[in-house]
């Protein structure tokens, strides 16, 4: 078994079915690959759309579990995993057809740890939506073996996007490399520890995965109890993203952390003052406590700089204009 494709499923019966039929119009033998569809509790007609693909075909191997959140479904899947390599899909997202047989080979032959690969935002009618400058201007696709370290520093950029790599399976598995299942944010802590733990990472700039922007997302949430948890979650991965430019001393990728940490922020605060203006006395308790100002850049755009910049003369001042 080669590959491992797995697939976290909840409430996406509108979606399930382009997901499946794009992971099985694939240039590999299906008996090379096998894609594992975690059920977390779904309460609509998932299941029952999952049971007919997996009736339908013996690559797709379904495990059911009560509902416990994206990173506890995609630890299942790495658990159940029997290929040498693996990658995650999310279920209302698809790959584009006959897409894996180019990234295997490059991924093979190259003998790496992690391969990123490009994708597309798509709405519900599945039209493109341009990417966003800022989320463009420090992502560099180049055809270069790097370690991991050197990737996050020079590479990455701010997409901090698990389900466009693939990853060699025992580097997960011996490494005991698996998603905290406590977050929301589980992207950027879990694919962080995962690089660092890497020697040898590539891009490949090909157009493979399609990542659906719908209505209903946990960003978009007007819940309360969620929006806190958001908060709370942004606040975690400061820590964590702090805790590991403390341990080590690579100047370069430190300011990469430092420009995340930036990045950060400049969200919480803008969420704070929006929405939660009874947590503005805690946020900035937090920023002293940590001698985050001033916050720095790295590889920002001229938008960036601004927001930063106002940012470092005032929290409230810029909180004040973002909302």
């Amino acid at each position: 078994m080669k590959l491992s494709i797995i697939v976290p499923v909840y409430n996406v019966e509108n979606y399930l079915a382009r997901c499946l039929d794009s992971l099985l119009m694939q240039d590999i033998p299906q008996s090379e690959y096998e894609i594992i569809v975690v059920n977390d509790g779904s309460t609509d007609k998932s299941l029952a759309i999952a049971e007919e693909y997996r009736l339908k075909h013996a690559s797709i191997c379904l495990i059911s579990q009560k509902n416990s959140g994206l990173g506890a479904a995609r630890n299942t899947g790495i658990k159940a995993s029997k290929g040498q390599y693996m990658m995650f899909v999310d279920s209302d997202d698809y790959l584009e057809p006959d897409s894996l047989k180019d990234l295997l080979t490059k991924f093979e032959t190259e003998k790496l740890d992690a391969l990123r690969f490009n994708y597309e935002n798509k709405d519900e009618n599945y039209k493109i939506i341009p990417k966003k400058r800022n989320a463009l201007y420090n992502v560099v696709f180049e055809d270069k073996i790097v370690t991991g370290e050197e990737f996050i520093a020079d590479y990455l950029g701010w997409a901090c996007y698990v389900c466009v790599f693939i990853f060699r399976s025992d580097l997960i598995k011996k490494n005991k490399l698996y998603f905290n299942e406590k977050i929301y944010f589980e992207d950027v802590e879990w694919l962080f520890r995962v690089l660092m733990k890497s020697t040898a990472v590539s891009s490949y700039d090909k157009h493979i995965y399609n990542y659906l922007q719908r209505q209903g997302s946990i960003t978009q949430s007007t819940d309360k109890s969620k929006q806190n948890k958001l908060i709370d979650d942004k606040l975690f991965i400061v820590q964590f993203l702090l805790a590991q430019k403390h341990s080590q001393k690579n100047s370069k990728l430190n300011k990469w952390i430092d420009g995340m940490v930036s990045l950060t922020f400049m969200g919480i605060i803008a969420m704070v003052y929006r929405l939660l203006p009874g947590r503005k006395t805690e946020v900035r308790n937090f920023i002293k406590q940590h001698g985050l100002k001033p916050f720095g850049a790295y590889h920002f755009t001229v938008k960036q700089l601004r927001d930063l910049t106002l940012m470092n003369i005032s929290t409230s001042l810029y909180g004040w204009l973002r909302k």
